[in-house]
């Protein structure tokens, strides 16, 4: 028993003839008749009692036609499933997100387009540094993430852009700046500095450092912090100045304020990142609706 004896059956059974039904399925009548006597013959049962008038179901014929419509709707459904899977339409989708908030409502259109076009797909997000977001999407623990310093020329990697802005100094909006507000890096080498620690965040810390050695400007380090936004936050209690992504501007209480600095010339570069072998057509999918 198949499924398209099955078919052939369901047919039968609706309609109440073979003729009819063998023209509904296009084959030929003897063909058709054959078909049922052979599935009859395999179930050891008769199925239709045979009349001049065409056939009726038997009590075993009644229990196979309802048997045989559910395994028909649960194929069909097994094959849109399959159709859609292959589209990137269903399935689950590991996502990490920037730790710094300020980044939310760019990120949160991207997932709105995302939803509206492909509601099938289950999302799993997560906030996560960078550094961290390498690592989980190296361990096939993420399929994607929204980061920072993607490691130059290398293949296990891929990704598209996403957003870029500048670094700004952040610092306590009633700050009185003796000599006047700085015009380079090198005037905040006397003015206490929040810093991060390397292990935090190795790349934007090296990064950092590379551009404040260029400018002969040394921090004063008095606080660390452990993320963008505690940095923000120890700003805003005044226990210092630091350097901090445009966008912060956005989510700032208004005990900071921002000022760019000529030689403070990093621009951030945000990246949708997947690992290159990484296959999934729910993936595929939505790299294709990020890129718009």
């Amino acid at each position: 028993m198949d499924l398209r004896q099955l078919r052939y059956f369901v047919a039968v059974a609706e309609r109440g003839s073979i003729s009819v039904a063998a023209q509904a399925v296009h084959i030929a009548q003897p063909a058709l008749t054959r078909q049922m006597q052979a599935l009859e013959e395999e179930l050891g049962t008769s199925l239709f009692e045979r009349t001049t008038r065409g056939v009726s179901l038997t009590d075993a014929g009644k229990q196979l036609l309802a048997d045989a419509n559910r395994l028909l709707d649960d194929t069909a459904a097994a094959k849109e499933r399959a159709q859609r899977a292959g589209r990137g339409e269903i399935g689950q989708l590991s996502i990490a997100l920037p730790v710094m908030q300020s980044l939310a409502p760019m990120i949160a259109d991207i997932l709105r387009n995302y939803r509206r076009e492909v509601p099938g797909v289950s999302l799993t997000l997560r906030h996560l540094l960078s550094e961290t977001q390498l690592g989980w999407l190296s361990s096939g623990q993420l399929d994607a993430g929204f980061l920072l310093f993607r490691p130059a020329d290398d293949p296990a990697f891929e990704g598209i852009p996403i957003y870029s802005e500048k670094l700004l100094l952040a610092y306590p909006a009633d700050w009185s700046w003796e000599d006047g507000k700085p015009k380079s890096l090198r005037d905040l080498n006397a003015v206490e500095f929040i810093w991060l620690p390397r292990n935090a965040a190795p790349a934007w810390h090296d990064k950092l450092i590379h551009c404040f050695f260029n400018a002969g400007f040394v921090p004063r380090t008095s606080v660390l912090g452990v993320d963008a936004p505690s940095m923000l936050t120890l700003v805003a209690a005044g226990m210092g100045c630091t350097v901090l992504p445009e966008s912060a501007k956005h989510i700032a209480p208004s005990s900071v304020a921002f000022m760019e600095i000529p030689d403070l010339n990093i621009i951030q570069h945000w990246e949708l990142v997947w690992r290159a072998d990484n296959r999934s057509t729910a993936l595929r999918r939505f790299i294709e609706v990020v890129s718009g």
